[in-house]
Formats: C-alpha cells, structure tokens, sequence
C-alpha cells in the first residue's frame, strides 16, 4: 500500500485522482481491522512463534541446536519484515527489499535446503496464532518468503 502512495502521488502530481486509482483503498480498509488484528497477534506471539518452529525444525532435525542461535535471529527479523508487510499490504516491498537480501545470504551459506522445512514449519506456526480470516490475508505473504527463499 505505501508504494501504491508513493505511485499515487507521482501520477496524480497537479491533479485529482481518479476514482480507478482509489480502488486500492477501497481494498485495503475493507481489510485493515484484520491486518491490524493479524499483526498484533503476530507480534505479540512472536517468541511463541519461534519457539514453535525450533521445536518443529528440532523434531525434524536433531543437529539443529548448532545452527539455532542464526537462525532464530533470521527468523525474527523475517518474522517482523512479514507482519509489516501484512499490515501495509505491501509484498512487493517485502520482496525486493527484505527477501532478496536475505535470498542472496541464504545462498552464500548454502542454507536454502535448511531453508525448506524452516518455512514449512512455520508456515503451520503462523496458522496455530491466527483466526482462519486473518490467515487467509498472511499465508500468502509468508508463502512468498518459502518461495523467494527456498
């Protein structure tokens, strides 16, 4: 959505907007109390959240313990780039801003196959802490990052 400001701005420079550019605000604030109610639960429950894909990944992989202490700081930096852009609705920031960084550190440490169950395990985490509306408006955003990433 702030993009979509910011393009606003630029091609409606000296002029009122037409009603066509206005139809992402009729989108967004038909959304806003379940972005707004998604993020803070998200935010709120963010060590939960990461404390269930630790024990997730662990389940799955003993040998993680070594590599958790990066991890969980990716992870909650992941977590809190993803929930902004949940509540902007705003993925195309997420990706090129925070996803592709983060795709290019990923590769240089040859993380990406660790990369496959970490976004599968908290893909099921994320819909443990939200209701099936709210899921339905961040699924897709933490899809893009097992997309990007994987």
């Amino acid at each position: 959505m702030l993009k979509q400001f910011a393009d606003l701005t630029l091609e409606a420079d000296g002029r009122y907007a037409e009603d066509y550019e206005l139809k992402f605000l009729d989108n967004y604030f038909a959304t806003k109390d379940l972005r707004m109610s998604a993020y803070v639960k998200i935010r709120d429950a963010a060590d939960e959240i990461i404390e269930a894909v630790r024990v997730g990944k662990q389940q799955r992989n003993p040998e993680f313990t070594d590599f958790y202490v990066t991890c969980k700081r990716d992870l909650i930096d992941l977590l809190r780039y993803s929930a902004a852009a949940l509540l902007f609705d705003d993925m195309e920031r997420l990706r090129t801003n925070m996803l592709l960084w983060f795709q290019t550190i990923s590769k240089a440490y040859k993380f990406e196959d660790d990369n496959v169950d970490t976004y599968d395990v908290l893909l099921k985490a994320i819909r443990q802490f939200l209701t099936p509306e709210e899921a339905k408006l961040a699924i897709p955003i933490f899809e893009l990052n097992c997309a990007v990433l994987v």
